[in-house]
């Protein structure tokens, strides 16, 4: 793939308008020249003003079509001797072949500094929208010529596989694992399916880690797998049809088979069950478990026990509530029960105070109900 770093295209834009003073241009730095359908590929511009503009913000405004993909992949802004400087990194992916044009806009922000000082003096977090001045622009176009491109995957790939043994027994699961990384359209990448006679095949969805780099995407795609079986097979090749960006030509990504040995082993009906049966620390597991429920069965039963049997406020006695001999006489009389003549008459000649006149009301025995 070529690209051009001269013959840059400039545009010219003075604002005049709306006290808008500053006078910047475009310049498209890097564009490619030749790319295959699905090649990734940087496209670079920079926008220099002729002073800090410090009140102006550029967004640009990336479309997709139906012959290429373009994404923003970074953007950068520095001042160098006062000026500013802004610079924008995007991706162009074509989508089909032919002599493609490719144009870009996007808009210009201006917020003037009276417009901040007087929202800092509303007391605003942010400026609003009736502030801000835009305008619309539109950057230096290409065009550049996309080929054909034959290949599932296109960029700079590896692709590797690996089994966790080579030797099983007879229906004990052997581990593979399916590995492409590298960079380029990764995200094309079709899951791959066995089909083995004899053996049983289970297989996840590829899992994508990837990054977005100018030449497309960049990481890895793994996919995992499981393979069961009762005779000795072999796993086949895995091959997938690469255009290789790196040397600008159409490749092969090809693994070895793999030959698997299965030997006597376990038995169908008993491969989920019978280990764990024999198995000593499941054994002793489930006793603990056992144990625990039985001690929680007895602790509820002791707990229950003790809460029924356990002790009970007495139930208040009317002459309880006396707070002098006086009183207390008077509500034994009032009462009427002659049990209380001896102890009424031991208080009103003061033989006995009220402490010890309770006291002895407390050890006679009452058949009748008292007042709570």
């Amino acid at each position: 793939m070529k690209r051009s770093l001269g013959n840059l295209l400039i545009a010219m834009i003075a604002l005049p308008t709306c006290g808008w003073s500053v006078t910047y241009h475009w310049q498209l730095l890097r564009s490619p020249q030749t790319l295959r359908v699905d090649q990734s590929a940087l496209v670079r511009y920079e926008c220099r003003f002729d002073e800090s503009a410090a009140d102006y913000a550029i967004k640009l405004h990336p479309v997709d079509s139906a012959s290429y993909k373009l994404t923003i992949l970074r953007e950068q802004n520095r001042v160098v001797k006062g000026k500013r400087i802004d610079t924008f990194d995007l991706v162009l992916t074509p989508k089909q072949s032919g002599t493609i044009p490719v144009a870009m806009e996007g808009v210009v922000e201006y917020v003037p500094a009276g417009a901040v000082d007087y929202n800092a003096h509303l007391g605003r977090d942010n400026v609003s929208k009736i502030d801000i001045v835009t305008t619309n622009i539109t950057l230096p176009t290409f065009s550049f010529e996309s080929k054909p491109n034959d290949a599932a995957l296109t960029g700079k790939m590896t692709l590797e596989i690996s089994a966790d043994k080579t030797r099983v027994r007879a229906h004990e699961p052997l581990h593979l694992s399916i590995i492409l990384k590298g960079t380029g359209n990764l995200e094309k990448f079709t899951p791959i399916e066995f089909n083995i006679s004899g053996v049983i095949v289970f297989s996840e969805s590829p899992q994508k880690q990837l990054s977005a780099t100018s030449e497309g995407d960049s990481g890895e795609v793994r996919q995992e797998f499981a393979l069961v079986s009762d005779k000795p097979y072999v796993i086949p090749p895995v091959s997938l049809n690469l255009f290789d960006t790196e040397h600008n030509r159409y490749s092969h990504l090809t693994t070895a088979p793999i030959p698997v040995e299965v030997e006597e082993g376990y038995d169908v009906s008993s491969l989920l069950d019978a280990p764990d049966l024999i198995n000593t620390a499941t054994l002793r597991r489930y006793a603990l478990y056992a144990g625990l429920i039985a001690f929680g069965a007895a602790a509820g039963e002791v707990l229950r026990r003790v809460w029924k049997y356990r002790p009970r406020r007495k139930t208040k006695r009317f002459w309880e509530r006396a707070r002098s001999s006086k009183e207390l006489v008077m509500l034994l009389a009032l009462d009427g029960d002659k049990r209380y003549d001896n102890i009424v008459s031991r208080l009103e000649s003061g033989e006995i105070g009220l402490r010890e006149a309770k006291k002895k009301l407390d050890k006679l025995t009452l058949d009748k109900k008292v007042d709570q």
